[in-house]
């Protein structure tokens, strides 16, 4: 995969500001490897303080909040995303802990999908993804 697209609320930030362990490695893991990253988010520009404050947002390529896509979280979205990446769709993976962000990228042409879900038991159902892991650090386990 060239790229990675991260959903951010409940995929990269647990709750509030913290985020997930090993977000912060995986995501220097991921630019040593030379791939390129996006984010999508429902929330406003407000999302970019919180990236900026976690310490991570210079690992972003690109991020798309509700104040840059009428539907943030619609396929519009995802090809601004993949066109400020320089990247198609079947080379790119969509991470998130939602079902819904598994249909968006189906519906976008991603190449992969894959679901975190951050050792719930109750997450594990396939759901439209690819792959189901049980949290962030596992992403590198599945790009392939």
């Amino acid at each position: 995969m060239q790229a990675v697209i991260f959903d951010l609320d409940d995929t990269i930030f647990a709750a509030g500001d913290m985020l997930h362990e090993g977000v912060a490695e995986l995501l220097t893991i991921l630019r040593r490897l030379g791939v390129k990253i996006g984010a999508l988010s429902s929330s406003d520009h407000r999302v970019l303080v919180r990236l900026d404050e976690a310490g991570i947002r210079h690992h972003f390529d690109s991020v798309v909040c509700s104040d840059h896509a009428e539907e943030p979280k619609g396929t519009a979205a995802v090809h601004q995303l993949l066109q400020n990446m320089l990247v198609e769709a079947h080379e790119t993976a969509m991470v998130s802990h939602a079902h819904s962000d598994m249909v968006l990228g189906k519906h976008a042409g991603v190449g992969k999908t894959i679901r975190v879900a951050h050792g719930s038991a109750n997450d594990r159902d396939r759901q439209g993804a690819d792959h189901i892991i049980e949290d962030i650090p596992a992403v590198l386990d599945v790009l392939g």
